[in-house]
């Protein structure tokens, strides 16, 4: 059985390697939620675990492909982003090279670089932002007043930059916006699910049930060649209050997977949308468009599910 799943596995990883994998791919892949936990024996178990172990699997590998592929275009993005930054701030190229590796640099040359990119990107000196310090309240006031008079005459003198350069940033203030509501949305919800799952494995009533278990198994282990029947009895006894957790901690554990699964397929597109922003942003900011493969965050969210999805027959302790 275990080759079989694993040529399987291999199959899916040799057909998927040809083309992009999506979270829907992987959800498409997903198991029932096992209805029959309590009853499941451990070759039942064991199949339905190396099913969704599987699946966990191919994630990995996924994962790493995307990974690996967007360390191979760093070196590439890198340079767009000192490209693109060395014209925003006036700096040659081996100006930022420089910057980059600054061991060398005396404070001098450090201080008529960064002199150099003030000048060039906002028009003031490095000593003018060093003597703001030494300035009382008052002067410092004038000093902005006469910055912000000149600020304005420029934005009069090219309304079209100006225009540009507002948009950008209100662009930028919004996508940030959006991106926190978001963030923190799903935040809140996988942090009440996280809770509830909490709540369950730390019921007190489960921790009286298994001392109780643990009791009965120690007397039945105590008791057995005795020569009577007390030990089957006791056994028996075992068995049925090992039944009676199952039975009453998988149903609500199963009604939270259901849940759980169902907020991770409606949460994709919100994923989708949140690495759009991501990417929105950096171009904002750097002027590169990143190379990037959507769905990666919506893959971490499948696994999350699928880790959850392991746990489904924990409180099924006979397993025989």
């Amino acid at each position: 059985m275990k080759k079989l799943l694993l040529l399987i596995v291999l199959t899916v990883v040799a057909s998927v390697s040809f083309a992009q994998v999506t979270p829907e791919a992987f959800i498409g892949m997903l198991p029932a939620i096992p209805t029959n936990a309590c009853s499941m024996k451990i070759a039942e178990h064991n199949k339905y675990i190396s099913y969704v172990d599987s699946v966990l699997q191919l994630i990995g590998i996924e994962q790493e492909r995307r990974n690996n592929e967007m360390n191979a275009n760093a070196d590439v993005t890198e340079k767009q982003v000192l490209d693109n930054t060395s014209k925003k701030f006036g700096l040659s190229e081996e100006d930022m090279k420089k910057l980059q590796n600054d061991k060398g640099m005396t404070e001098e040359e450090k201080n008529a670089l960064i002199n150099k990119a003030l000048q060039n990107s906002a028009n003031i000196s490095l000593d003018e932002v060093k003597n703001l310090d030494k300035m009382d309240k008052a002067g410092q006031d004038s000093w902005a007043n006469a910055y912000g008079t000149e600020k304005m005459a420029e934005a009069q003198a090219n309304p079209d930059n100006n225009q540009k350069q507002q948009g950008k940033a209100k662009s930028l203030y919004e996508l940030t916006t959006m991106q926190k509501h978001i963030l923190d949305s799903l935040t809140a919800v996988e942090t009440k699910f996280g809770k509830q799952f909490a709540d369950l494995d730390n019921d007190p009533e489960a921790k009286v049930m298994l001392d109780n278990i643990a009791k009965l198994n120690k007397e039945a282990s105590d008791l057995m060649g005795e020569g009577d029947n007390a030990g089957m009895n006791k056994m028996s006894e075992l068995n049925s209050e090992k039944e009676k957790y199952c039975s009453k901690y998988t149903p609500k554990y199963v009604d939270l997977l259901k849940k759980y699964e169902s907020y991770t397929k409606s949460c994709l597109p919100v994923c989708y949308r949140l690495e759009n922003i991501s990417a929105q942003q950096t171009q904002l900011q750097t002027g590169v468009k990143m190379k990037q493969q959507p769905g990666l965050i919506g893959i971490g969210k499948v696994a999350d599910y699928l880790h959850l999805l392991r746990g489904v027959v924990k409180y099924n302790l006979i397993k025989e």
